[in-house]
């Protein structure tokens, strides 16, 4: 890979991670999967390249724009973990809760009895 094709990944990994971390912040997570594929892409030719020597003869700018971009995705890992980790605490506190709610009542001691069928409209006796 020469220097024009290795500055044209490049940028658009940077293309790439901006739309990552604009997603991020905004909370759309439905673009994560199809903006995950085009970098997966992406990385995998950089990577390729990177294996086939493509970087012997390469300024100092482009090594330093490669480990921005390690560093860059090391960071967006980072917030997508925190993401996974706090929508996973939702799902589980979601699912204590629909498991603690009980319609029912309590008998003279004190004890829960649940109501078979509970759903709707309950009549009390005045």
């Amino acid at each position: 890979m020469d220097k024009i094709n290795i500055e044209a990944c490049l940028e658009a990994i940077e293309q790439t991670f901006e739309r990552e971390a604009e997603s991020i912040v905004s909370g759309d997570l439905s673009a994560l999967g199809d903006i995950a594929q085009a970098k997966v892409q992406h990385l995998s030719a950089l990577s390729d390249a990177i294996e086939g020597g493509a970087l012997r003869n390469q300024p100092a700018s482009v090594i330093a724009r490669i480990q921005k971009l390690q560093s860059t995705a090391a960071e967006h890992d980072r917030h997508l973990q925190a993401v996974r980790h706090g929508l996973s605490r939702t799902l589980e506190r979601l699912d204590r809760i629909q498991s603690d709610v009980n319609v029912g009542s309590y008998d003279q001691q004190g004890t829960r009895v649940q109501f078979t069928d509970a759903r709707g409209r309950f009549e009390s006796k005045a």
